[in-house]
């Protein structure tokens, strides 16, 4: 009995380390080609695709989008990510209806954040913040998730991550009034 209630707790204590979410396939380093932009915007704050594609000014920003901010060594990052792969999943996003940006910000190398890209299962296209410029827009924290409407305006910003898929997409339907077409 003793060592069966021994293997019992080490068990569970060792199924309580996984990660509560698997990832599917793996991620892929995507083009920001197809991002919209405004024509113009009167500020500027340059960031370069990760896969080398070009540079976007993120005040040229149109939605719908979400924008998930995120670093590789980010604890809440990491808890979150499983849902936004689950949410692309969504037709609205493969159709382009809704578009998805991630933000890769305060990472030791591009190498760290491509990995952490492929390891999650992201399949959306990132930029990469290696000079800073997304602290004053954002502030200093990650994650940070924001969803901007088709004329580049703000509509909803949330500072830390998502705890689970059910409130990430509540919130996608509320700010972009969508009616239970996710969950």
């Amino acid at each position: 009995m003793k060592k069966f209630s021994f293997l019992l707790i080490i068990t569970l204590l060792l199924s309580g380390c996984s990660s509560p979410t698997k990832v599917g396939a793996p991620g892929v380093v995507t083009s920001c080609d197809e991002i919209r932009l405004l024509k113009d915007a009167s500020k500027s704050a340059l960031m370069g695709c990760l896969d080398g594609s070009g540079e976007i000014n993120f005040h040229q920003l149109k939605g719908p989008l979400i924008i998930n901010v995120w670093g590789s060594w980010c604890e809440g990052c990491k808890q979150e990510m499983p849902y936004f792969v689950e949410l692309y999943q969504n037709s609205l996003f493969k159709n382009g209806q809704i578009q998805m940006l991630g933000i890769n910000v305060e990472e030791k190398s591009k190498e760290d954040a491509i990995n952490y890209i492929k390891k999650s299962g992201m399949s959306w296209p990132n930029l990469e913040d290696s000079s800073g410029v997304s602290k004053s827009i954002f502030g200093p924290g990650v994650p940070v998730t924001w969803f901007i409407d088709e004329d580049g305006k703000t509509i909803y910003t949330k500072i830390g991550a998502y705890t689970n898929k059910k409130q990430l997409f509540n919130q996608v339907e509320k700010a972009f009034e969508l009616t239970n077409e996710l969950l």
